[in-house]
């Protein structure tokens, strides 16, 4: 029978059932397939004769020799016409460029049985062999037929072309889900049993095979009619021709490629779904060759790279150049890192796009290795993360901001699993709680551990009620914290959460100190006690109305006893349905200024009372929230209050005014008697002091009798100097604020260089020394203020330091705009800080100056002068010794100029 098929497995099987020998040859003359009896004839084993020249072969065989001429012009013939010839058949090509040939060898030349495409011909009655012994063999063959096509799940079918008739063997019948010789066989039935999708599309195919007459291959879907199940057939046919070149007939093969199908039809959807996969994961496919260093991109990694599709050949380099900067060099070093050592990659990196954008790229990749165990090359997925990093940096700092809300607000996040029990606390909580962490077990006694005696009782049974009933926590309870004993306040919000059954299986929530908020509730409510109180007490009326309405809600007292009504005439009425409003259009003011949420303050405004009298109020209101509700608070006073009020406001303005005249003419008369005394004292003082110097002199430095009379005399005399000089201070330093006109450029040095000669002539028995200051700083200033508060300071630090100590005083250029004069002295007694900073106020004396003259306004004065000129003042102890420093803008001249 000749072969119409291309399926190798197919051929194998059918050939092997040939009892004859049978070879399939190229048309270049070469062994493709045998059967056992081929190379049994042959005494050759098989991989010793594939391949080779099948006339060559032929001729190692005396009993096929005669025929190798013969059989060569037959296979040359089959070859170039493409139709049998004589022992020669050709198999379909299948859309194949191979064209094969089936040659039919006899083993017993009186014998031999030639193929026919259906059944071996009987041989002939004078060939002297038993017809039923033939018979037999024919239907073992037969047999052998059936089974190696059933096994193939194919069919045999036939059509001539002259009778139109058409063959199916007992397979085709099966393959269509039909009984044999259950229908009339015919072309039309061979379409109708074709799924209708296919119909049209296989008989253009036979069509146009018959037409040009060629070999036919198609494939189609059937439904079965018993179960109405789908299968796939392919149908394989070639043309038969007479010697005349004359179509004779078709004969062809059917065979089930459900399974086949069914493979492809799986494989085509996993693409799919892998290419929509990656599609939908922004992701492509990428492959790195090691030895040739060759790369393969899919289309959706150049567009991951932010490149063209195939502008450029990929590679590693193309590759490495769409990395940023400052990611590439950490980048490549992971890859060729992972290369070397043969492990996986998986890197994140950032790539720049031709717009400018980043985009963050995951790459993945695992090593491929050859069959000795080296690694060739390397297959892997990129895939576009930037969504995901974006959503990693928003989760970072909504991490952060939860964790500074919970900060900002005191609280912590706590997390109770029911199932074993276990509590977990932040180490907030455990804070809040006045609790170290992990001080106590773990479990759900831990949240009752410092609860407030009277508390713990309700707050642990509505924890574990709510855990009972599925139900949120809602709770406020008062802890004590062990540690110091203090009382405070805290929330607890909790949710059940279920797990994947549905069954509740833990709590998640959170613990907040409310403590101040508890504070201001109570406050609140102490507050709305006392606006209740003022309210019903105070001496003005008041009313409170809705905003939207203007109906009355409550009224005090005062109110109804200024209008003269009772509580129940006015409530719930509009003041102009009780006729209050004596001109109509200030009702209609009133209610527009309040729609406008606009407050009105001190508005004259005409009333009628409850009798009909006219009453001159001044109006008020104000908006407020009474009860989680806003209203409209409305204040009326008694306009005649007021006049009578104002009136006394008046007199006692002018009672002010005239009594501060007085006072002016007193200071004024102060400050020419503080002139005249000034004029008047200095001199005999000056005579005084200079005589107590000469009788010291005279008495040889000191060495005279009543010592301690003189000492008195001297301290009197710098008494009386002292007072009247800060007197003078004093009485000037309102001049100073007034008028600036007296301030004018000063040179320090000369300044403090004078006030230094100035104290060493009265006191010659105290040391100062003083470092000059460079003759070009130059200050601002009123030239008798400043005098005297370098002098107040050499003096402060003579009185409050040892006789023998030294007093220093010096000028430091602190910058460009400012310098630092800094007197200092050795203390006689230690101070604190807080009496430093209280030297400089008025009237204070030093808790040690009991025996030293004066009145405690000296620093006070000094402060002001230095204040006056823009400048400050400090106090500062260093060890034993103490510092006054005084900082003043500065002019500095050029030396040049």
């Amino acid at each position: 029978m000749p072969v119409s098929f291309s399926d190798e497995k197919t051929i194998h099987i059918l050939i092997e059932l040939i009892e004859d020998a049978v070879a399939v040859v190229n048309c270049a003359g070469n062994l493709l397939h045998a059967n056992k009896i081929f190379f049994a004839h042959l005494s050759k084993k098989p991989d010793l004769c594939i391949g080779k020249t099948f006339a060559r072969l032929i001729c190692d065989s005396p009993l096929w020799r005669p025929q190798a001429g013969e059989i060569s012009d037959r296979l040359s013939t089959a070859c170039s016409t493409g139709q049998p010839s004589g022992m020669v058949q050709v198999l379909p090509q299948n859309g194949t460029s191979e064209m094969r040939l089936v040659v039919s060898l006899s083993v017993d030349p009186p014998t031999a049985k030639p193929l026919n495409g259906n059944l071996a011909k009987p041989a002939e009655a004078n060939t002297g062999f038993d017809s039923a012994s033939i018979r037999r063999e024919l239907l073992e063959h037969k047999e052998r037929i059936s089974f190696a096509l059933e096994t193939a799940r194919s069919g045999i079918w036939e059509w001539e072309a002259e009778t139109d008739r058409l063959m199916w063997s007992k397979e085709v019948w099966a393959l269509y889900g039909l009984t044999p010789g259950s229908r009339e066989l015919s072309n039309e039935l061979c379409v109708i049993t074709v799924h209708e999708e296919d119909r049209d599309f296989v008989r253009a195919v036979i069509t146009d095979a018959l037409h040009q007459g060629r070999a036919a291959s198609v494939e189609y879907r059937v439904i079965y009619p018993a179960d109405g199940s789908v299968h796939w057939l392919l149908s394989q046919g070639s043309p038969k021709y007479d010697a005349d070149g004359k179509l004779i007939k078709y004969i062809g093969l059917i065979t089930d490629i459900t399974e086949r199908k069914l493979a492809e039809t799986t494989l085509l959807e996993n693409k799919a779904r892998l290419d929509q996969a990656l599609e939908a994961a922004g992701a492509g496919i990428w492959e790195w060759d090691l030895i040739k260093g060759d790369n393969v991109w899919s289309d959706e990694v150049w567009k991951l790279y932010g490149l063209e599709p195939h502008a450029h050949s990929p590679s590693f380099a193309l590759w490495a150049e769409t990395i940023v900067p400052e990611d590439h060099e950490a980048t490549c070093q992971a890859v060729r890192k992972a290369a070397t050592e043969g492990g996986d990659i998986s890197i994140n990196y950032r790539v720049r796009y031709s717009d400018g954008s980043i985009h963050w790229l995951l790459s993945r990749g695992k090593p491929v290795k050859n069959k000795s165990g080296a690694i060739e090359r390397y297959l892997g997925t990129i895939i576009d993360i930037t969504r995901q990093k974006t959503l990693e940096e928003k989760l970072v700092k909504n991490e952060a901001r939860m964790a500074l809300a919970l900060e900002a607000t005191k609280a912590g996040v706590w997390e109770w699993n029911l199932k074993n029990d276990e509590v977990y606390w932040s180490d907030r909580i455990w804070r809040l709680y006045g609790l170290t962490p992990d001080s106590k077990p773990h479990n759900h006694k831990l949240c009752e551990s410092t609860v407030h005696p009277d508390d713990r009782e309700q707050t642990f049974g509505i924890v574990m009620e709510a855990a009972n009933r599925e139900i949120n926590i809602d709770i406020e309870f008062r802890v004590c914290h062990p540690e110091d004993g203090s009382l405070h306040w805290l929330a607890c919000r909790g949710k059940p959460q279920l797990n994947e059954a549905g069954e509740l299986d833990r709590y998640i929530g959170t613990v907040m100190d409310i403590t101040e908020r508890k504070r201001l509730d109570d406050e609140l409510r102490e507050n709305e006690r006392k606006f209740r109180s003022i309210f019903d007490n105070a001496p003005i009326a008041i009313s409170i109305k809705e905003i939207e309405t203007g109906s009355i809600i409550d009224v005090n007292d005062s109110w109804l006893e200024l209008l003269g009504y009772s509580l129940e005439e006015v409530t719930g009425k509009t003041g102009l349905e009780l006729g209050m409003h004596y001109n109509e259009s200030d009702y209609e003011e009133l209610l527009s200024t309040v729609a406008k949420r606009e407050r009105i303050c001190n508005k004259p405004l005409l009333l009628y009372d409850k009798s009909g009298d006219i009453i001159d109020v001044l109006f008020s209101t104000e908006f407020i929230e009474l009860d989680g509700a806003a209203v409209l608070l409305v204040m009326m006073v008694d306009i005649t209050l007021e006049k009578m009020q104002q009136q006394n406001i008046s007199r006692l303005e002018q009672s002010i005014a005239d009594r501060n005249i007085q006072l002016q003419k007193e200071v004024e008369r102060l400050h020419r008697f503080l002139s005249m005394i000034s004029h008047e004292y200095r001199t005999p003082l000056a005579i005084m002091r200079t005589n107590l110097d000469l009788i010291k002199i005279k008495h040889k430095m000191g060495n005279y009798t009543n010592k301690q009379e003189f000492s008195k005399i001297e301290r009197s005399i710098s008494r009386l100097v002292e007072v009247l000089e800060v007197s003078i201070q004093e009485s000037r330093m309102a001049d100073r604020h007034k008028s600036l006109t007296n301030r004018h450029k000063l040179p320090l040095s000369k300044i403090i260089k004078s006030q230094v000669d100035t104290f060493s002539g009265i006191w010659k028995e105290r040391k100062v020394v003083f470092e000059n200051c460079p003759e070009n700083i130059n200050i601002y200033g009123e030239e008798s203020g400043i005098k005297f508060a370098i002098f107040n300071l050499l003096d402060n630090a003579r009185k409050y330091s040892p006789e023998e100590s030294t007093v220093t005083i010096k000028c430091i250029s602190k910058d460009e705009n400012s310098v630092k004069i800094v007197v200092g002295n050795k203390l006689l007694y230690d101070l604190s800080e807080e009496e430093l900073e209280m030297f400089f106020e008025k009237y204070h004396r030093g808790n040690h100056t009991s025996n030293t003259a004066g009145a405690g306004l000296g620093l006070w004065l000094v402060k002001n002068i230095v204040t006056q000129h823009d400048g400050s003042i400090t106090l500062a102890k260093t060890g034993k010794r103490v510092e006054a420093a005084i900082i003043l803008p500065v002019i500095i001249d050029n030396p040049q100029d």
